[in-house]
């Protein structure tokens, strides 16, 4: 099998590419290079090259850092996830670093030979844009929860905006994929890690979800779920 086949069939089970032409993917291999990342391997930093990512395996985290040296984690990638579709506009500029964590694998895409397969099958864009709603839908949400929620209800409804994202299904006894650290949800939610850890104690206690040694875990989904709608 050559190597543009291989990629061609590893474009096949990224969820947004499912239903494509074969043409429409095989366009897309052969303009696109897969990459094996190991820890804190640093992606779309060469901002020369305008491309979207793939995650075919393992977690990308989407994350800034000020200058000052504040960091702020909006979220994190997880297999299936093409972004930030974003950079199809041109003149786009990245404002958050994408990182891999340990083991991730993507394919690059050049947004060039992207622009090229979507105007040659325009039915295509069809996809693109249902995949923007849905990011625009829980962007709102989240900004929602944090204008109008309780610390304890964004808490919720990050943990399961995250779940959601993953694929992970919620229910009892469930693990997120990803590692995350109290620090991080911290730098996600804007609020200092003392504030989240009482927070955090308290859905523990009751049974909702609990954070240890970076793994979160769903006790009490539907308890979650009301947490994340009640104010």
């Amino acid at each position: 099998m050559t190597s543009t086949a291989s990629l061609e069939d590893t474009l096949r089970h990224i969820p947004l590419f499912a239903g494509w032409p074969g043409a429409a993917l095989e366009a897309l291999a052969a303009a696109g290079r897969r990459l094996h990342c190991r820890r804190r391997t640093p992606l779309l930093h060469d901002h020369a090259r305008r491309e979207v990512l793939a995650v075919v395996s393992g977690v990308v985290e989407i994350s800034r850092t000020s200058p000052e040296g504040r960091k702020h984690l909006l979220t994190f990638l997880v297999a299936g996830t093409v972004a930030p579709l974003v950079r199809l506009l041109e003149d786009t500029s990245l404002e958050y670093g994408y990182t891999a964590q340990a083991g991730a694998v993507v394919v690059c895409l050049p947004c060039a030979a992207l622009l090229a397969v979507l105007d040659a099958t325009p039915l295509l864009w069809r996809d693109i844009a249902r995949a923007g709603l849905l990011r625009q839908r829980d962007s709102v949400a989240q900004l929602q929860a944090q204008a109008l929620g309780s610390l304890r209800q964004r808490v919720a409804a990050t943990l399961m905006s995250l779940a959601r994202d993953t694929g992970t299904p919620l229910r009892d006894g469930q693990h997120l994929p990803m590692k995350l650290s109290q620090a991080d949800l911290a730098t996600m939610l804007g609020v200092s890690r003392q504030t989240l850890n009482k927070t955090l104690r308290q859905l523990a206690e009751e049974g909702i979800a609990s954070l240890s040694y970076r793994r979160v875990t769903f006790l009490d989904a539907a308890g979650l779920e009301r947490a994340g709608r009640d104010a």
